[in-house]
């Protein structure tokens, strides 16, 4: 691909040199620089990496350096301010992760034997358990000794070139997860993938790439946990590839409980073949500042997907949901269900577009979010889309942004009930709704007690 990356220190300026370009950029750009150093540190150790991978590394880094941290200016990102993050000096983590027996047995114990330990974006083999019918290795093991199972899905799907924080990831990630399920295999129980955080003294950067495989008429249950297990300042950056071949079914959960004064930035690309299934539900209760951009492609016939959300925020966390469903083939259906609770200055974004494309006839698709303000500084952005090329279609989308109905809370006060469990008793009524429209059974319990928990801590703080 290119002719290798080269950094010059000049004064005031860095000037960026490779075989795609030359970029320059000055002080007020210089948020970025700390984030090419790294890049320029671990080449001498990816010599060995093969030359698809160095090359894609190197174009994704030019690309972040070429378009820096999106601004408000930026459309997609009008609603989020990432001043917070790109202020706060942080530090690629040491690959000196440590988990010991006895967290590793009390966390099986609470959320099940079939547990894969992440800690700061390594997989932690020793620890975790895995079901047959699955296979879990290592990226970066896999990228050295199985190249070809993993070149034609790498950086395939989550495009570098569009967004700048998987362009990040692709030139500064080291680790991650492989897993594939053969083809008609069934798992019979979860799976689910615990990321810790064990962040620095002086902050971490966390860079977490997954790439998930269903073969043909496979099924599997995978659920991602991401939560801090020691420190409080550092930054995820995950990027998760999913690949859903011919008839494969994956109900796909991820919990984000990440510390209140972490940052968490994540992207899930999603590709699903002829007749696959795709079930997703999204949590979102922790991080100071989250985005989580969820991109569907049903890209054969008589594929189907459904996407449900849940943030609740307080304090000054910013939630935000960005969501992509591409309908690229006839007889494709979608459905996207999110909901929001927000209090004290809270603000929630949730940004849905469905796209038809011209060939996509026969396509049912359909999205709704609502959102309930717990406090009068809260806020919340719904902008849902719809773009339909095609013209034997089903589509609708809507949404709504509400407070505590007056009527539900002079009933229940006028019977004996407090100010404040009337109000948790609406607020836990409007968000199960759509933890009960998930369908997932196995994850019901566990949903429901993280929803509990943060409306426990958004009550509190109710003004």
């Amino acid at each position: 691909m290119g002719a290798g990356v080269k950094t010059e220190y000049r004064m005031s300026h860095v000037v960026l040199r490779s075989g795609f370009s030359t970029l320059q950029y000055t002080d007020q750009d210089m948020k970025t620089h700390q984030y090419l150093e790294a890049f320029e540190k671990l080449k001498s150790g990816r010599q060995s990496e093969p030359a698809w991978l160095r090359g894609l590394r190197e174009e994704a880094m030019v690309s972040f350096v070429r378009k820096g941290f999106p601004t408000m200016k930026d459309e997609a990102w009008r609603y989020t301010d990432l001043t917070p993050l790109v202020e706060t000096p942080l530090a690629l983590a040491e690959e000196k992760p440590e988990l010991s027996s006895d967290t590793a047995e009390a966390l099986k114990e609470k959320h099940g034997r079939n547990l894969l330990f992440v800690v700061n974006g390594k997989f932690l083999r020793e620890h975790s358990s895995i079901p047959e019918g699955i296979e879990v290795v290592d990226l970066a093991e896999a990228i050295a000794s199985a190249p070809d199972l993993v070149e034609p899905h790498l950086g395939r799907y989550a495009v570098s070139g569009h967004d700048a924080f998987s362009a990040m990831n692709a030139g500064l990630f080291r680790h991650g997860l492989l897993i594939r399920v053969a083809e008609n295999a069934i798992l019979k129980e979860p799976l689910h993938i615990m990321n810790l955080a064990q962040a620095a003294r002086k902050g971490s950067v966390f860079q977490v790439r997954n790439l998930i495989e269903l073969g043909k008429k496979s099924k599997a249950s995978i659920m991602e946990t991401y939560l801090s297990g020691s420190g409080n300042r550092y930054f995820t950056n995950v990027v998760t590839e999913i690949v859903l071949e011919e008839g494969a079914t994956l109900e796909h959960c991820k919990v984000q409980r990440e510390h209140s004064e972490a940052f968490h930035i994540a992207a899930t690309q999603v590709i699903q073949r002829r007749a696959s299934s795709f079930v997703s539900f999204a949590l979102s209760t922790g991080a100071r500042l989250m985005r989580h951009d969820c991109r569907v492609a049903l890209a054969e016939e008589g594929a189907s997907c459904v996407m449900n959300g849940l943030y609740l925020g307080d304090k000054d966390q910013l939630l935000d949901h960005q969501t992509f469903v591409d309908h690229q083939k006839p007889d494709g259906k979608s459905d996207q269900f999110f909901k929001g609770l927000l209090s004290g200055n809270s603000r929630g974004v949730f940004r849905g577009h469905i796209r038809v494309c011209r060939d996509a006839q026969r396509t049912d698709a359909h999205q709704t979010n609502k959102n309930l303000l717990l406090s009068e500084k809260a806020k919340v952005d719904t902008q849902p889309q719809l773009e339909i090329l095609a013209d034997d279609v089903q589509c609708s989308h809507g949404a709504a942004v509400g407070q505590l109905q007056e009527d539900a809370f002079f009933y229940l006060r006028s019977r004996g009930i407090g100010e404040k469990e009337a109000a948790r008793l609406l607020a836990q009524g409007f968000a199960r709704e759509v933890i009960d429209r998930s369908g997932l059974e196995y994850l019901k319990e566990t949903l429901l007690e993280r929803m509990n928990e943060k409306l426990a801590a958004q009550l509190r703080g109710r003004s």
